[in-house]
């Protein structure tokens, strides 16, 4: 288990009119071999279709983040901090369809909120019922209109039980992180919320911090939020 304590900053962003060609491959450091690299990419090819990007617009300022989908009722889930400030809500698809959106739950502790997207039904991602393991080869999927950045990054884990403090959290935004999965993937301002994959496909976190030292990212496990999104999903 990690036992180190980084100072990280949050993946939100303002919105950039930016376009780039989608699929692209970014390989982070700890490059799996040639066939986990095949099983990651047919993994994003199968579900970065129904990654979407979640727009909180706020008083001062639009926030943008990644959500993927929980249910085939349109419920994706993304990060509290994305969505924390909004007023209202739109999302998405990587198509450029937009949707009307509601927060429906948040949960600012677990930095974690789930958002219905009126009249847009997705495939689910299944959730991985195990722990990340140290080594484990994954891939983050992202939305690419909330990047501006290739929105797949194959990359492993490299800890577990990280904790991270956020220097500069919103008053009620979580800001003392503990139990995250560090991945040493180079992300991006809009990455949070995406979705971490295993090779079979499933999630097993959810990406939300970047070390400020540039030593990767963080992820919360996805193990911890389960009942939660299971108990949100039966309300």
């Amino acid at each position: 288990m990690g036992a180190g304590s980084f100072a990280a900053q949050r993946l939100g962003a303002t919105p950039v009119h930016q376009t780039r060609s989608q699929g692209s491959l970014s390989t982070s450091p700890g490059a799996s071999p040639a066939s986990t690299g095949q099983d990651l990419s047919a993994v994003a090819t199968d579900d970065l279709p129904e990654i979407v990007t979640i727009v909180a617009i706020g008083s001062q300022s639009d926030e943008l983040g990644t959500g993927w989908p929980v249910d085939d009722q349109g419920d994706f889930i993304t990060n509290d901090h994305v969505v924390h400030a909004g007023l209202s809500f739109y999302a998405v698809t990587q198509t450029g369809a937009e949707y009307p959106a509601a927060v429906v739950h948040a949960d600012p502790a677990l930095d974690l909120a789930e958002v219905k997207v009126i009249g847009l039904r997705e495939q689910p991602f299944a959730i991985d019922p195990n722990p990340a393991a140290i080594g484990e080869p994954v891939v983050v999927l992202a939305s690419e209109g909330a990047t501006s950045h290739p929105p797949v990054t194959d990359s492993v884990v490299d800890g577990l039980g990280e904790r991270a403090t956020v220097q500069h959290a919103e008053p009620g935004e979580l800001s003392t992180y503990s139990d995250l999965i560090r991945i040493p993937a180079r992300i991006f301002p809009g990455n949070s919320g995406g979705p971490v994959l295993t090779t079979a496909g499933q999630v097993v976190g959810v990406l939300t911090l970047a070390a400020e030292n540039g030593s990767g990212a963080f992820a919360l496990p996805l193990q911890e939020l389960a009942p939660v999104i299971h108990r949100w999903l039966e309300d």
